[in-house]
């Protein structure tokens, strides 16, 4: 079973929650956003981030929160609204939480956890090409790239996969 949270040495891993909208749409109207797809605008926010937290409600889990001193500072964890391997992602929305490895210490406790404890095989994740950073984080978390095309809604993007033997 999918934990509803877990913890790191610096962090929280939580399910999303209404008081984390402002955080979350403050990053994603921003130019920062652009790596998903945005920027969006306030109503758009609101949607996506309605839908994490229906996600966990529909699927049983879902993307984490990541929390530092009890403040929203990103997101991160699987998603899957078309079936198939779930999607790995990772945002973070706080630009002051940049460059202090938080992301890469959110996402490794993640797959831990789903590829280890959960015995999930594998988790896909898809990078928008221009995506430097995400392409690095894959690289640090151990994701293999792959020749095949990104999915449907987003066919630019690369591939990569996580598997369980090389958790």
């Amino acid at each position: 079973m999918v934990a509803r949270s877990l913890t790191t040495a610096r962090l929280t891993l939580r399910l999303p929650i209404a008081s984390d909208l402002a955080a979350y749409t403050a990053f994603a109207v921003s130019a920062r956003a652009t790596s998903v797809g945005g920027p969006f605008d306030e109503a758009k926010a609101f949607d996506k981030l309605a839908a994490m937290i229906g996600h966990w409600e529909l699927r049983g889990w879902g993307r984490y929160v990541i929390a530092l001193d009890g403040r929203p500072i990103g997101h991160c964890g699987p998603l899957d609204t078309f079936g198939g391997t779930p999607e790995m992602t990772w945002t973070l929305w706080d630009d002051n939480a940049l460059g202090q490895g938080l992301a890469t210490e959110a996402v490794r406790a993640v797959i831990d956890h789903l590829l280890t404890d959960c015995d999930w095989p594998a988790l896909k994740v898809c990078i928008d090409p221009r995506n430097a950073n995400s392409h690095r984080m894959a690289a640090r978390v151990g994701a293999v790239r792959s020749d095949e095309p990104g999915p449907v809604r987003w066919p630019e993007a690369q591939t990569y996969y996580l598997r369980k033997e090389a958790a």
